[in-house]
């Protein structure tokens, strides 16, 4: 079994609320998906399986991630300062994993009811589920190396979804060399 589980790296997120936030975002040259619980590459410079992403939890929800200090989120974070009607921040202090590898689609159905593994990555969903009765997002994503499931929870929960993971990958490579 071959699976790895990492800290995705340090990215900034924020989240927008309210019926004019699509609108907002597109102000703001950010590409926003049409439907809920799908995600798009933040800009239009940005390749599929870049860190920068901008999903659409629901009709008027929005979470977005950028690697480094790139201009989307300030400029969002510099809107949303001023008081605005039918917009509003969200604070988003997650815990971000990635998990990936050969075995990567076994440990998560260990772990969750959503066969993630039959997600067409191609469609660009992103899934509101549990884990071990965790809240989480998670994001396939197809790169180089195979699909990679980004995922994100709250960060007082973090550290044991994490652990839990880490131990189901151990048990299914142990019981994979015998």
């Amino acid at each position: 079994m071959n699976a790895w589980l990492r800290p995705a790296t340090s990215e900034r997120r924020i989240g927008v609320k309210g019926k004019h936030a699509a609108q907002l975002l597109t102000e703001l040259g950010l590409l926003v998906p049409r439907r809920p619980n799908a995600w798009l590459p933040l800009r239009a410079a940005d390749r599929d399986d870049s860190p920068n992403v901008i999903a659409r939890l629901g009709n008027t929800e929005f979470f977005i991630e950028e690697q480094g200090d790139a201009p989307g989120i300030a400029a969002l974070e510099a809107r949303l300062a001023e008081p605005l009607d039918g917009a509003y921040p969200v604070l988003r202090e997650d815990v971000a994993l990635e998990i990936g590898g050969v075995g990567a689609a076994d440990v998560l159905a260990q772990v969750c009811n959503v066969d993630l593994a039959a997600l067409d990555t191609a469609t660009k969903p992103i899934v509101m589920t549990l884990m071990i009765g965790i809240g989480v997002l998670v994001l396939p994503q197809r790169r180089d190396d195979g699909t990679v499931y980004r995922i994100w929870c709250d960060p007082t929960l973090g550290a044991t979804l994490e652990s839990e993971l880490e131990e189901i990958i151990k048990e299914l490579s142990a019981g994979s060399t015998q």
